[in-house]
């Protein structure tokens, strides 16, 4: 189901740019959790936890599990969906060796600071 917020008058899907920085927690859903569980592979989840420490935010290894079943959470905190902090996405990219649109679809534009 598509969010009014999402369309446009038109039908269309809108979709809109926002610096990372600006973004504080992003919609962790089945989609997330497969490419999770994908490139984590063979690791076990403890140990992606010690490299998530060792980059300076650790993610619990029950967190990881928690991010991979997000439909169980959700339900058992009786909620539609969970949310993941930008930071935790990002350091998991960084510890699996991915980046941000591994896990969404994201639209990249480079502009000169």
């Amino acid at each position: 189901m598509q969010s009014d917020i999402l369309a446009s008058s038109s039908g269309k899907r809108v979709i809109t740019m926002v610096n990372l920085e600006h973004i504080a927690t992003l919609k962790w859903t089945e989609v997330q959790a497969q490419k999770l569980i994908e490139l984590r592979g063979q690791m076990p989840r403890r140990q992606l936890e010690r490299i998530t420490t060792q980059l300076g935010c650790k993610v619990a290894h029950q967190y990881i599990q928690q991010l991979e079943q997000p439909d169980y959470y959700a339900d058992r905190l009786k909620s539609d969906t969970i949310t993941v902090s930008i930071e935790v996405v990002m350091v998991l990219c960084k510890a699996l060796g991915a980046d941000i649109s591994d896990f969404f679809d994201i639209a990249t534009v480079a502009i000169k600071v």
